[in-house]
């Protein structure tokens, strides 16, 4: 094609230098023959005129062979701007067109929002040092947003549309008793608004709320406890907000993910709007409440506080059981002793110190540890009765009262048995029978009285700690009953 070309062009450059050259011959003849007849003039004005109109025609051919060289563009047809843009494109300018998010989204100022509020629940924990709350859910808002409906046949049949966080209108629902501090959605994830053809608006945002809780103390670590968590709008009134029930329920919805607490069993959950008013104001504020009733149910706390109680509840009681003149119960009760002073340390760290209400498990130790105090001191009384050598016998009135009915009800019998009259008389007896010298026999007569007080003092002695037996097996009887 390039090489037709070049041929076309030297082609017409030649019959142009053909025809300039006649023109100059023919300019030359007219001047130098004067003398030629008209008739030769015209015609070789022709034949020029004819050589024009054949140098035109190759100058048209050849540039429709350089238009033929080029390559080919189709012209396309003209397009429709608006078609173009999406559909979901077209309604989120128009619904965005002249929009305020900062205004209620009512035409009427005088109308309420209606917010519908809802709990779906992932995961909750308590902690008692701090009275906190902790709670993982999905909060639901639902609203109605009268500047953002469309009619879905404009629109290629859309009917929902997502907006960003920070688009459109929200409610400023914060959490009353929160425990973070400061209001202005902290506690919220910032998930999409979802927009229906009607106005409506849903959104979900993921939240993890803490909320300080009263909590009670007396039956810990078997407490049940009762906390919630209480919403509301932080800036507009009733008249401006209204508050309602996500989809009318009554209850804490708990997600099919929803992660069991090893330490807390939720008894149940309820949900309840209610309205207040305020002296400084007119106006009316409603709240949606969601309440918590949770129960303790860990075994860690029975076997390693309850249990360990008991045990050194039942060894102290024990220990009045052994014989007055053994010093082992010296050592088993310091040991009880120590023990109950450790795990007051133990609820020092992990209860708080300003409770209202003082747990049970708490006292039962520290009684447990008074009544142990006692029991030692007591211990260290009846080996001081029972080692120490006694030149007078103690209080009849003691030594009978050991060695009569009571002392059969503490089971005594084996010490007022030593001390009784007869035995006394027997002792006697063989001893005026014996054929030792008199020196010898008064002797073994004075052995004998001396031995007989000693008894006197070891019946007190076990009597005294019989009693005490008694008194606390019904004391710790009385304590573990009322915590159990």
């Amino acid at each position: 094609m390039r090489g037709c070309l070049t041929f076309l062009l030297l082609l017409s450059f030649f019959e142009f230098s053909h025809h300039q050259q006649q023109q100059q011959h023919l300019d030359n003849s007219l001047d130098s023959s004067s003398g030629q007849t008209k008739k030769d003039i015209v015609s070789k004005k022709l034949n020029s005129k004819k050589l024009k109109k054949e140098s035109k025609k190759l100058r048209k051919q050849n540039a429709e062979v350089e238009v033929s060289a080029q390559p080919f563009i189709p012209l396309l047809p003209p397009v429709d701007s608006v078609a173009v843009i999406p559909a979901r494109t077209r309604l989120r300018q128009d619904l965005l067109k002249n929009y305020s998010k900062d205004v209620h989204p009512v035409i009427n100022h005088t109308h309420t929002v209606k917010v519908d509020v809802g709990l779906a629940l992932i995961h909750l924990d308590l902690d008692e040092k701090k009275s906190i709350l902790e709670v993982d859910a999905w909060l639901r808002l639902n609203w109605k947003d009268e500047f953002l409906s469309w009619n879905s046949s404009e629109y290629e049949g859309l009917k929902t549309i997502h907006f960003g966080v920070n688009d459109i209108w929200r409610p400023d629902i914060e959490l009353y008793n929160s425990a973070t501090g400061g209001a202005g959605n902290r506690d919220y994830g910032n998930t999409h608004f979802l927009v229906f053809e009607s106005g409506e608006v849903l959104w979900v945002p993921p939240a993890k709320f803490k909320a300080f809780c009263k909590v009670g103390l007396q039956m810990w670590p078997l407490e049940a406890q009762n906390c919630k968590l209480k919403f509301g709008s932080w800036t507009s009134h009733g008249d401006q907000i209204g508050l309602g029930l996500y989809k009318n329920m009554s209850s804490v919805e708990l997600l099919n993910f929803y992660t069991d607490n090893t330490e807390w069993d939720i008894l149940t959950t309820v949900a309840v709007m209610s309205t207040a008013k305020y002296e400084c104001c007119p106006e009316s504020y409603p709240d949606v409440t969601f309440s918590f009733f949770i129960q303790r149910n860990s075994a860690f706390y029975r076997c390693a506080i309850i249990l360990p109680c008991l045990v050194t509840m039942m060894v102290v009681v024990a220990s009045f059981l052994l014989p007055p003149d053994a010093g082992e119960k010296l050592v088993v009760n310091s040991a009880c002793f120590i023990v109950c002073i450790l795990y007051l340390l133990y609820f020092l760290t992990v209860l708080p110190a300003m409770s209202d209400q003082i747990p049970l498990i708490v006292l039962f130790y520290s009684n447990t540890a008074a009544l142990v105090g006692i029991a030692l001191v007591l211990n260290i009384c009846c080996l001081t009765m029972s080692r120490a050598k006694r030149y007078s016998s103690p209080p009849r009135v003691v030594r009978q009262l050991f060695s009569g009915c009571l002392g059969k009800v503490l089971c005594l019998g084996h010490y007022y048995h030593q001390v009784s009259p007869t035995h006394h008389r027997l002792t006697v007896e063989l001893d005026s029978v014996s054929d030792n010298p008199e020196s010898e026999q008064s002797c073994s007569q004075s052995q004998n009285v001396e031995s007989l007080k000693q008894a006197e003092w070891l019946l007190v002695a076990a009597g005294v700690e019989r009693l005490f037996f008694l008194v606390y097996t019904c004391a710790f009887g009385i304590v573990s009953s009322a915590y159990i």
